[in-house]
């Protein structure tokens, strides 16, 4: 028997077409800092593309954003939300689901000013194409994307987007973030007068940076949690729906290799020996990694030929809390957290001399102590006597447990004050 309703799922999805507002259970109160950011410039021409980790929040940001909408007058009828995680979605053209909306609504696509939401875009095959078209040939509509794999959103959109869109990095909570989302008050420009509530709260954070496990307690839920919603979706489901033929066995070992050990160097010939695999697999395999948001690769940068070097590179989790389920040392857990909050590119290493990272070449080394000796920042000082003066650098950091002050040119932080405050 034929049946009209050629698309169920993009009428529940929507379900503000009828119920005239976004359903309060979606539309959580606090807001994440670059809400405010995509909502300024939602009146530009731009297609809008957020991407991230997954459960770092950006379907709440959509919904957000269409409830402020609803709530500023726009016509419920004029706003589409289309979730590509739904498999239903995934199988038709999104000019195929403007169609459907037109005859669920009534409103010309073509013609009426529509705000278009394209959530979990990557998993739709054909939506850098379909989005490319629908910009150049319906200036009505105002199209917002979202996606959970980096190199799928940025190298695909970059290329066939250029001058089109505008990108957004959706991160997992920052210690401030944490602070807004636990409804506690610092002020930034004093923040030295709230240092025991710094320190008492930096330890919750550690363990809790996404907006969904700010008020857990059970520390196993969370290690669970960030397992079953992270890190196994990505593995068993995104890469391999992605990369066909991928080898989720081989992806799983070298996920829990170099999670289990977060800041190893990369020596591909040695993993390439143990694993019982060509160079040519584990890079690929290395790239999938990159790609889901699971690792992050720094590089040995060589300031005497203004170059970096991937001999030597190291391997670290794209965000600590990924780390989380492999309960890895705590020097490692904050050398990987100062790589994520540093956005560090490079190391530095010559023979026996390292510093753990540089940022806009300002040398910063992860020492989790209370004390710090001369020792401690050797290759730090050394770093600075040689290089500093050709790379217009004058200090470095060393990351400390709880101690601040200073040795020469070498500013001592403590973890909780370059999280919440930087460099």
């Amino acid at each position: 028997m034929f049946s009209f309703r050629t698309n169920v799922k993009l009428d529940e999805l929507n379900h503000w077409w009828a119920e005239k507002s976004v359903r309060p259970e979606l539309v959580p109160k606090t807001r994440r800092a670059i809400f405010t950011v995509i909502k300024r410039e939602l009146k530009r021409r731009q297609i809008q593309i957020l991407f991230g980790l997954r459960r770092v929040g950006k379907s709440t940001i959509f919904y957000q954003l269409i409830d402020e909408l609803i709530k500023s007058g726009v016509d419920p009828l004029h706003i589409v939300y289309c979730n590509f995680d739904e498999p239903e979605l995934q199988e038709k053209r999104i000019g195929e689901h403007l169609k459907e909306f037109s005859r669920l609504t009534g409103v010309d696509y073509k013609k009426e000013r529509l705000y278009l939401f394209l959530d979990e875009a990557q998993k739709s095959p054909s939506w850098v194409a379909d989005v490319k078209l629908l910009y150049d040939t319906l200036p009505n509509i105002k199209i917002l994307v979202s996606g959970s794999a980096s190199l799928n959103i940025l190298s695909e959109a970059k290329k066939s987007l250029a001058g089109r869109a505008l990108y957004y990095e959706l991160k997992p909570l920052s210690f401030s973030e944490f602070l807004h989302f636990k409804g506690i008050r610092v002020e930034k420009r004093r923040y030295l007068l709230y240092r025991d509530v710094l320190e008492r709260e930096f330890s919750n954070f550690l363990l809790r940076p996404f907006p969904e496990l700010v008020n857990e307690s059970d520390v196993s839920f969370i290690k669970r949690y960030v397992r079953s919603s992270v890190i196994e979706p990505i593995i068993l489901k995104d890469i391999p729906k992605e990369f066909k033929g991928a080898d989720v066995l081989l992806l799983e070992k070298i996920i829990n290799l170099f999670l289990s050990n977060p800041g190893q160097y990369l020596m591909l010939d040695e993993l390439a020996r143990d694993l019982k695999r060509g160079k040519a697999t584990l890079y690929k395999v290395l790239f999938y990694l990159e790609f889901s948001f699971l690792v992050k690769r720094i590089l040995n940068y060589r300031p005497s030929l203004r170059a970096a070097s991937r001999k030597l590179s190291k391997l670290y989790a794209y965000h600590p809390c990924l780390t989380l389920p492999f309960d890895v040392p705590r020097e490692k857990f904050a050398e990987n957290l100062v790589m994520f909050e540093s956005e560090a590119k490079y190391y530095w290493r010559e023979g026996e001399k390292e510093v753990d990272f540089l940022k806009d070449f300002i040398p910063i080394e992860v020492k989790l102590k209370s004390k710090i000796t001369r020792r401690d920042i050797k290759w730090v000082s050394f770093f600075l006597r040689k290089y500093g003066k050709k790379l217009d650098v004058r200090e470095g950091y060393v990351i400390t447990k709880d101690l601040r002050g200073k040795l020469d040119n070498i500013n001592l932080m403590p973890l909780w004050e370059f999280c919440f405050k930087g460099i």
